[in-house]
């Protein structure tokens, strides 16, 4: 993983959409602020084992028109900022493969959001899917907004829940924040689970401490359910003072908001983001199978989100 170097150039994929254009510029003006290169990637986007490539010259046709996109996305760049090098790619092959290859050598890859199918508002394009699920370092999926970068107004959102991915995600969140001199609001959802559910299973398993079984009032389940609530409430409130500890230790002079809600995850933190100017989450979480490549809850915020949303792995 190569998600804390830096050094290592800017990524952006371009091919002349008004997302793509906007991601440009959101990524140049990253670049420019971290010091680093921006690497402007346009792909052919072609079938390589198309019958149609095998005549003379096709394929090399397509790749120079992709050569020449990168290079307006390039001539562009430098219109958004000055002073950073910018450098352009065409690629063969999909625009999928061509960003996940690249993102092998780039601090962060980014990628327009393009909505598809009736409803643009929920699904994600499949270039900024298939690249968040491959990338090699972390992907930030921009939307067209008017909201900036991250600065004093604007603050950056870090969804934590305990994981490795989610205290990845706080990690990059925070430097980020101290980096733009905006501040870090920390997020954590707790869900109550189905009472009734739970009371019907409980008639069953619930033990006395004399070792019998059952025997319980209606009213003694009512007051172990709400005790067990509140341990669960406790626990979202533990994690995020946890995480805004942490963070302090790194960046004392770092601004933290905890927020703390009941509430599916993703709305949680669709609900504290309408202010923000970025969202950081974990590829995956606790809740997600182990053998996904991105988690449920990063690809819902990432599907519904108004800001930029920045996956980190």
């Amino acid at each position: 993983m190569n998600e804390n170097n830096t050094n290592l150039p800017v990524i952006v994929g371009y091919d002349t959409s008004p997302e793509s254009a906007f991601a440009l510029e959101w990524a140049t003006r990253v670049a420019q602020h971290r010091g680093c290169a921006l690497r402007v990637i346009s792909a052919a986007d072609i079938d390589l084992s198309s019958i149609e490539l095998a005549r003379p010259g096709i394929q090399e046709m397509y790749l120079d028109q992709a050569r020449q996109q990168a290079q307006e996305g390039a001539d562009l760049a430098k219109t958004f900022a000055a002073g950073i090098l910018v450098t352009s790619e065409g690629q063969p092959g999909s625009a999928a493969g061509a960003l996940v290859n690249a993102s092998r050598q780039g601090s962060l890859l980014v990628v327009g959001h393009r909505a598809r199918g009736l409803l643009p508002d929920m699904l994600l394009g499949s270039v900024a899917f298939k690249a968040t699920h491959h990338a090699a370092c972390p992907v930030a999926i921009v939307r067209k907004s008017p909201r900036p970068l991250p600065c004093a107004t604007y603050p950056v959102v870090a969804g934590v829940d305990g994981s490795e991915h989610g205290t990845h995600a706080l990690q990059e969140a925070a430097r980020l924040a101290a980096d733009t001199g905006s501040f870090l609001r920390i997020v954590a959802a707790w869900e109550r689970p189905s009472q009734a559910l739970w009371s019907l299973a409980s008639r069953r398993h619930l033990t006395q401490k004399d070792g019998t079984q059952g025997g319980y009032s209606d009213a003694e389940i009512q007051l172990i359910y709400e005790k067990i609530v509140a341990e669960i409430e406790q626990r979202a409130q533990r994690i995020a003072q946890q995480a805004a500890d942490e963070v302090r230790q790194h960046h004392p002079d770092l601004r933290t908001e905890l927020h703390i809600s009941e509430g599916a995850a993703d709305h949680v933190i669709l609900e504290a983001s309408t202010d923000a100017s970025m969202i950081a989450v974990g590829a995956r979480g606790l809740g997600d199978l182990q053998n996904l490549h991105l988690g449920s809850i990063s690809r819902k915020v990432m599907q519904k989100a108004e800001c930029a949303v920045y996956v980190v792995r």
